[in-house]
């Protein structure tokens, strides 16, 4: 095979010796790269201490505890009709392409699946320890399920009807496959209810004594906010009615933006405290939500 692959570098021109090795050079980089980044998130696990709920920092945390649901509606698998903390699904069509310039014209040249249906859950969960209860906001995070499975069926379904979901799982049997009508396909994957979670990402608290205030920031936020609704401006604050906010008028924007900011933290530090973990602000960090230990994490990377 080698020397197959020098006698065609011999043999190729200038040229395609040249785009042969600007794409081996991007592989590397690309290889480098990846090797680079793995091995950086290892590091990371390895190095964030696991932190109790009560006791987290504000910021970067690794934390350990169970996945519950929180109150209000279920979240529920289209596929399965299960309910969970996470999901995500997809449904696949088989796709058969015909070569029309064979001599059959009905001969059958190859097939791919095409997706026609898909989704992810960006529901809010639970992770409680034995010292606090921390809400999860698992949009965008890196996620290792409960349950992973891919199955086969002859037909689509209608999602919204909880009855075809109910009936889904048996449209794989081993007849469908026998008879060969498995021209769908079907993946999903959820974290279920009570799994035991690692969850490392960022970590905020919001009300109560340990919120972080801002008070010059989300001033400036709320007049920034005002300036997008000049109708609202000029109702609320232009009082000759010359359809101008002049010096004096802004004055009173000013401090107007200034109370509510005031009467808003007066308000947030007496209500209860609410943990919450998300994507980190700094992308060289990852979201991870993981089933699994933080030493299997770890070795995976």
């Amino acid at each position: 095979m080698i020397e197959s692959l020098r006698q065609q570098i011999i043999s190729a021109d200038n040229v395609g010796i040249v785009i042969f090795l600007v794409v081996l050079a991007l592989i590397c980089l690309a290889s480098l790269y990846a090797i680079f980044r793995y091995f950086h998130r290892s590091r990371i696990i390895d190095d964030t201490p696991t932190s109790k709920i009560r006791s987290a920092h504000q910021g970067f945390v690794e934390l350990e505890g169970e996945g519950r649901l929180m109150k209000g509606m279920p979240i529920v698998s289209p596929l399965s009709n299960m309910q969970c903390l996470w999901y995500s699904y997809s449904v696949e069509r088989k796709v058969k392409e015909y070569d029309i310039g064979h001599e059959n014209s009905h001969g059958l040249s190859k097939s791919h699946w095409e997706k026609v249906d898909s989704g992810v859950s960006d529901n809010l969960f639970l992770l409680v320890d034995e010292t606090g209860t921390c809400v999860v906001d698992p949009e965008e995070a890196t996620i290792t399920p409960s349950f992973s499975k891919t199955w086969y069926g002859s037909q689509e379904f209608d999602l919204s009807n909880a009855n075809s979901a109910d009936a889904i799982m048996a449209l794989s049997t081993s007849s469908s496959r026998f008879f060969g009508n498995n021209n769908y396909k079907y993946t999903e994957k959820r974290i279920n209810v009570g799994a035991d979670l690692y969850v490392l990402g960022r970590f905020k608290s919001i009300g109560g004594r340990r919120e972080k205030l801002d008070k010059a920031g989300e001033v400036r936020d709320l007049i920034t906010k005002w300036k997008t609704r000049p109708e609202f401006l000029l109702a609320r604050f232009d009082e000759n009615g010359d359809g101008e906010i002049d010096m004096q008028e802004w004055q009173k924007v000013m401090s107007t933006a200034d109370q509510e900011v005031e009467n808003s933290f007066t308000e947030r530090l007496v209500q209860p405290e609410i943990h919450t973990v998300s994507k980190p602000i700094d992308s060289r960090r990852p979201f991870i939500i993981s089933v699994e230990p933080q030493e299997s994490i770890a070795n995976k990377y």
